[in-house]
């Protein structure tokens, strides 16, 4: 996986997929979806591209954990990324973003 034109963070200075780095692990793709889930719902700000690629450097951290057989690394790793994903904004439930934008239209149509 390439940072091409489609793929590419619009956050400024966020590396999905080193250079050096020939394939994604399944957490990392999974940290990525959730930064692209993140960013489409536009929650995201450049004051958190280090939150990001710091969430991106511990997935790696915790599959090389895995690889080596070292499950107290591994499960180090993925607590500390738990909390760095906890760290970034919390995208708004369906519900709630609902009730608020037909909250919105009566406000309106009671202009």
């Amino acid at each position: 996986m390439t940072n091409d034109d489609e793929t590419a963070p619009t956050l400024p200075g966020l590396e999905y997929v080193p250079e050096n780095q020939a394939g994604v692990s399944p957490m990392r793709a999974a940290v990525i979806a959730t930064i692209q889930a993140l960013e489409a719902d536009a929650l995201l700000e450049p004051r958190h591209v280090a939150m990001c690629q710091l969430a991106l450097e511990l997935a790696d951290a915790v599959t090389a954990g895995r690889r080596s057989g070292r499950a107290s690394a591994a499960a180090m790793a993925a607590g500390q990324l738990r909390d760095t994903l906890l760290a970034l904004p919390a995208p708004i439930a369906g519900d709630i973003a609902q009730r608020f934008a037909d909250f919105v239209d009566s406000l309106r149509d009671d202009e």
